[in-house]
């Protein structure tokens, strides 16, 4: 039995267009943003959990900035180092030139004044290492590394030069002394290159965890191209389907009416 209840069709039809529409325009803003989540109801748990994400990914690449100015100041601390070694290795030839019975009063005082001279500068180069204002040698400095980077403590000793005088350098009697200084300022170069290490291998740590972070947040935030692209593909053809598909919906009710019309 043929009744009005056809025109339900049109209805029916006109609604799956409708919805069709509204998810073309959802992926095409999808597209456009480049954002899974284009509005308040959208994946909002995922959400919540990639922006947590992202405040640790914020942090860790603050932690690998704060890991890098570590290696600065380590690398220029053992520079530092390194002329010191070259002054404990003068102090060394003028300890040797000072073993010299023939040497004159002159002689002496110019060895005893080059030594105290050297003396002094190696206090001074240790007090002038400062990175940013902050004393390298002597102190303490704690750099943190962000939420999940951990810390490390920047320490190195200064080293004094215990019992080295100019005088006994000029006699030539400080081989022992000067042999100890030695000792010290290689001490603290290995100590300064574990620093250096261990700032690198965080970095390398840090560098690993950013890029599995990244990759985290974008999965739960970015659009999946790929996909989004499929899903307006399909729904432009339901969309032109539908469209057809309402013509035909729309010629069973102009069918009935040309049947009360005859």
């Amino acid at each position: 039995m043929t009744s009005i209840n056809a025109g339900g069709a049109f209805y029916r039809v006109q609604n799956s267009i409708n919805q069709n529409s509204e998810n073309v325009s959802k992926s095409m803003q999808r597209l456009a943003s480049g954002k899974q989540n284009i509005a308040p109801g959208d994946r909002t748990a995922s959400s919540a959990v990639a922006f947590g994400v992202k405040g640790e990914l914020a942090s860790l690449k603050v932690g690998i900035q704060n890991a890098t100015e570590v290696l600065q100041a380590v690398e220029m601390a053992n520079n530092d180092l390194s002329m010191l070694n070259e002054m404990v290795v003068r102090l060394e030839e003028l300890n040797a030139l000072g073993g010299n019975a023939f040497n004159s009063t002159e002689d002496v005082a110019a060895i005893t004044a080059e030594a105290t001279a050297v003396l002094a500068e190696i206090a001074l180069a240790q007090s002038n290492s400062q990175w940013k204002g902050t004393d390298i040698f002597g102190t303490s400095t704690t750099v943190k590394f962000g939420k999940s980077g951990g810390s490390l403590a920047v320490t190195l000793t200064t080293v004094a030069a215990n019992g080295v005088t100019g005088a006994a350098v000029a006699a030539g009697t400080d081989a022992t002394n000067i042999a100890a200084l030695k000792t010290a300022v290689d001490a603290q170069m290995v100590a300064a290159g574990t620093l250096y290490n261990k700032a690198a291998n965080t970095i390398t740590h840090l560098g690993s965890l950013n890029a599995g972070y990244a990759l985290d947040v974008a999965s739960k935030m970015d659009v999946d191209f790929a996909g989004e692209t499929t899903e307006l593909a399909k729904g432009q053809i339901l969309a032109q389907a539908g469209t057809a598909m309402l013509a035909q919906a729309n010629a069973q009710g102009q069918g009935m009416l040309a049947l009360i019309q005859s």
